[in-house]
């Protein structure tokens, strides 16, 4: 028996070592879970800052929201560079209008060479007399004299840049616009004179004075040039139907006058631009 008593206590001491090992098995486990929970859970909270590696269950759990809520601002973004394209498409299309606008704009209306209201005044081709013509919009008047026997007055009107005038004892006027001239040929006393006329100057123009003495009508026409010559004839009896004409007196310009012996005869203006004498 003294032989056997250190092998049971040998033996006891083994099983009491095999139960404190099972025992700390069993606590291990039961242990295990607790500590997973914390790493769970520190896990959990890691990736809401940086997602790790070595826990793919939670990262992809917290992450696949980050992905979700980072989506709409590339979408925002690329919203912005559609917003600005549009800007350079616009701006060409402005240019390209601002360029086409001046081709778009009326056509400027075509220049006159002539005017409308104008007095005109010239010598007659070959001399011999002179000629002026006065024209106010529509209508016209023209005398031709030699400072002596032939002399006429004629009014009409103007047609589509054409003057077609006519006066007493089958004196007439034709004439056309041209380069700022009227030209044309006149008649009167049988008498026919071709005239280019440019525009009158300074005082130059066409003058008239009309008076009645002892029942009858005295009147007499004046054509300065733009030289200041001044030719001038006088009807005696202007009411007559072949009313002789003689030269008139010499007119002062200054004071629109001129004596016929004691008569003073004042003369006025038959003037295309004011339309006086019309």
């Amino acid at each position: 028996m003294k032989r056997n008593t250190p092998l049971i206590t040998l033996l006891v001491g083994a099983a009491l070592g095999v139960v404190l090992l099972v025992s700390n098995m069993l606590a291990t486990p039961s242990g295990a879970p607790v500590s997973y929970s914390a790493a769970a859970a520190s896990a959990a909270s890691v990736p809401a800052t940086a997602p790790a590696p070595s826990s793919p269950a939670p990262a992809a759990t917290e992450s696949s929201p980050a992905p979700a809520t980072s989506s709409p601002a590339p979408a925002t973004s690329s919203a912005a560079p559609a917003e600005s394209s549009e800007a350079p498409e616009q701006s060409p299309a402005q240019s390209s209008s601002a360029v086409s606008a001046p081709a778009a704009a009326p056509a400027p209306e075509p220049t006159r060479t002539t005017p409308t209201r104008a007095t005109y005044t010239a010598r007659v081709g070959g001399g011999g007399g002179s000629v002026a013509v006065a024209v106010h919009d529509s209508k016209a008047i023209a005398y031709v004299c030699n400072g002596s026997t032939v002399e006429g007055w004629m009014r009409g009107k103007v047609e589509n840049g054409k003057l077609t005038l006519t006066g007493k004892n089958n004196a007439h006027l034709t004439a056309t616009y041209h380069a700022g001239k009227v030209t044309g040929d006149v008649k009167a006393h049988g008498t026919d004179f071709s005239f280019s006329a440019p525009t009158a100057t300074k005082s130059s123009g066409l003058y008239e004075a009309t008076v009645s003495v002892q029942g009858k009508t005295i009147k007499a026409g004046w054509i300065v040039l733009n030289d200041g010559t001044q030719i001038g004839s006088l009807e005696t009896d202007a009411n007559s139907a072949a009313p002789p004409a003689v030269t008139a007196p010499k007119l002062d310009l200054a004071t629109m006058t001129a004596r016929l012996g004691d008569l003073v005869l004042h003369a006025v203006p038959v003037d295309g631009v004011t339309g006086s004498g019309f």
